[in-house]
């Protein structure tokens, strides 16, 4: 799974503006991660957002997300896809699982930053 897969969505659910579409990260996206202004977007950033998306979709705070928690914010097989043990809810773990897979495989010069 490509990073434009899930954290766009994820974005929605963090009260990013809405985006219907898979599409490429752009600029934009990449300086709403980047707290500290510096260009690129470290590991520490994206596990800060990644930490902050899971809390806002957790809506009923049981540290699992539900099918009905994400529908919203998941588009196509992602939550099937996050699910690793098919047990119908998505914990922490493995969403974080996930997003932690999604930025290995966006940084593409293996520098540890997004940018």
């Amino acid at each position: 799974m490509k990073l434009t897969y899930l954290i766009l969505p994820v974005f929605v659910a963090a009260g990013f503006p809405a985006i219907a579409e898979q599409i490429p990260l752009n600029q934009g996206h990449l300086e709403a991660l980047d707290k500290n202004g510096d260009g690129a977007v470290s590991k520490a950033e994206y596990n800060s957002f990644a930490d902050f998306a899971f809390e806002k979709m957790d809506r009923n705070k049981d540290s699992v997300l539900s099918p009905d928690e994400v529908d919203d914010h998941l588009i196509g097989d992602a939550f099937d896809m996050l699910d690793n043990d098919a047990n119908g809810s998505v914990s922490e773990d493995e969403f974080l699982l996930q997003m932690n897979e999604d930025f290995a495989t966006s940084d593409q010069d293996g520098d540890g930053v997004l940018n």
